[in-house]
């Protein structure tokens, strides 16, 4: 089964920006439709969207406070349940594992939802993007690949749908954006089946390790990599829990080149390559690269392979050097959207969280306050406020209100990492043509409305 998904949202900010609309198809393993889910929700009242997604998606700004559509809370419930009740399944969309996948996540977190769905509970994903991009390389004539103005090819998705033979596009809407990325996995599925069979293997964390734990070598395509596509060693210990491999390019000399890893650091780390095993990383095995493409390794990077295998010393004098990633730590007066890496919620906050979703407005406020991580409290409280605000005291209500101000304004920081409503109006200032269009008068009124109904003063 897969689920194709997408997601429209008030701006590319994964952190703080909203989700206002998200569409979904579910198929079979041929990819039939089999059925579709799409919902919109409200603004968030502390959430400024950027004018030039208002603008690009042609979201009216009336709707984004539409009282007849649900809560961002109540939309992100429905999503679980429906995509909860679908799976498990392969999530399929379009750049969505750098793009939606991250959104969706902060936004089932901030629900008090479970913000790993799509990889957990026998789910994997696919990326149709990058998949897209391996089949033009492979296969130049197979598919069509549209150019801009400078002869670039270009991946978007509105031009790449299209230029294939999907003519339905309605491109900025979340169903739209579905249906044109299932229309371009079938072209790939029955043009390329290759291709798509070894990417569709490689959807899970559990089948990208298995690879390379054979120890042979692989094939990797890599976007913007010079080449493209490489044969690859793994040089670290692997292990079932790892989340990354370290891949080594066969393409070099690590048996004959003369010095230390230590003073070939800088080049080492240039050469090596980092993936993410749950991110479907398009590797190959050597079968698969063959079917596909014709790909054998040369016999000298047989040899590398054969000597990096035999040399595990060397290879972890090499993993040593590679720097090890590190998550960047919010500062103490972080807003709470920066930490949900902080950690995980503990087994009796997880079902409180449950709890939360059952349980009538005034029995979420008790729950609310017995969370013993404070960032499921300020969740929480967010919760009521847009849902409840008449159970919560005034004091509370008025630390939200102040929290909200804060953020229209953009706080007493000369700097913030938030959209604030004077970030939205510059944003016309340095984009005349954007300032052009009929519709920026009327969200240049609205933003200025926006900040004055919590009696902000001017950013």
């Amino acid at each position: 089964m897969y689920i194709f998904y997408d997601l429209e949202t008030t701006g590319t900010d994964v952190t703080y920006d909203q989700i206002l609309q998200f569409g979904a198809i579910l198929t079979d393993e041929k990819l039939v439709e089999l059925d579709r889910f799409e919902i919109r929700c409200r603004l968030l009242p502390w959430i400024v969207p950027s004018p030039g997604a208002l603008l690009v998606t042609a979201t009216d700004i009336k709707r984004l406070e539409d009282p007849s559509l649900p809560s961002f809370y109540s939309m992100m419930k429905h999503i679980a349940e429906r995509l909860n009740e679908w799976g498990p399944a392969i999530f399929v969309g379009f750049n969505s594992i750098r793009f939606d996948e991250p959104f969706l996540q902060r936004a089932f977190w901030q629900a008090l939802l479970p913000p790993y769905l799509t990889v957990t509970g026998g789910n994997a994903r696919l990326d149709i993007l990058p998949l897209f991009r391996a089949a033009a390389w492979f296969k130049p004539t197979l598919f069509n690949t549209p150019r801009r103005e400078d002869g670039v090819p270009t991946f978007r998705l509105d031009a790449l749908a299209p230029a294939n033979g999907f003519n339905a596009h309605n491109a900025h809407d979340a169903m739209g954006d579905v249906e044109a990325t299932l229309f371009l996995a079938q072209k790939v599925a029955a043009h390329f089946p290759e291709l798509w069979n070894a990417l569709v293997s490689r959807s899970s964390k559990a089948s990208s390790a298995a690879l390379l734990e054979s120890s042979a070598p692989v094939f990797m395509f890599h976007h913007g990599g010079t080449p493209p596509v490489a044969c690859y060693y793994r040089i670290d210990k692997g292990g079932g829990r790892q989340a990354h491999a370290l891949l080594a390019p066969l393409g070099y000399d690590w048996a004959g080149t003369v010095g230390t890893p230590t003073e070939r650091a800088m080049v080492i780390r240039s050469l090596v390559r980092r993936i993410a095993l749950n991110k479907a990383p398009l590797i190959f095995s050597l079968t698969e690269a063959y079917e596909i493409a014709g790909l054998v390794p040369s016999n000298a990077e047989l040899e590398q392979a054969d000597f990096l295998a035999g040399s595990p010393d060397y290879c972890s004098h090499i993993c040593e050097l590679i720097e090890p990633l590190e998550r960047t730590v919010p500062p103490i007066d972080a807003q709470v959207e920066e930490t949900i890496f902080n950690g995980f919620a503990n087994l009796s906050d997880q079902n409180l969280m449950k709890d939360y979703h059952q349980a009538t407005p005034q029995e979420q406020l008790d729950i609310a306050r017995r969370f013993s991580d404070t960032r499921f409290r300020r969740l929480a409280m967010r919760f009521l406020f847009v849902c409840a605000p008449h159970v919560m005291s005034p004091r509370e209500l008025e630390q939200i209100k102040l929290g909200i101000a804060q953020r229209l304004t953009g706080g007493i920081k000369s700097q913030h990492a938030w959209r604030s409503v004077a970030d939205a109006l510059d944003e016309f200032a340095s984009n005349p043509e954007l300032a052009k269009i009929a519709e920026a008068q009327g969200i240049t009124a609205w933003l200025n409305e926006r900040r004055s109904q919590f009696n902000c003063r001017g950013a």
